[in-house]
């Protein structure tokens, strides 16, 4: 069964990314955004530093899961 080269459904740094924008979107409101590319990367940065490698670990491991799943539907997308 061909599978695409690059499926995010087999891509752990697809759901970091995901979590990681959601945690930088919590910290700003209106009235509370960077005013500078710098500020900006130091919120980056926090965020980053705030992760929590279980989440990140559990991610990696739910791989054999991941590829149970898209074999069984037969290399379409997964709801992962």
């Amino acid at each position: 069964m061909p599978l695409p080269a690059q499926s995010p459904d087999l891509s752990p740094i697809e759901n970091v990314g995901h979590i990681f924008k959601q945690r930088l979107r919590k910290r700003f409101s209106k009235s509370k955004r960077p005013h500078s590319e710098d500020q900006l990367w130091l919120m980056m940065e926090d965020e980053w530093e705030a992760m929590d490698q279980a989440v990140i670990d559990a991610l990696i491991d739910s791989l054999p899961s991941r590829i149970q799943a898209i074999v069984k539907a037969e290399g379409s997308h997964i709801k992962w």
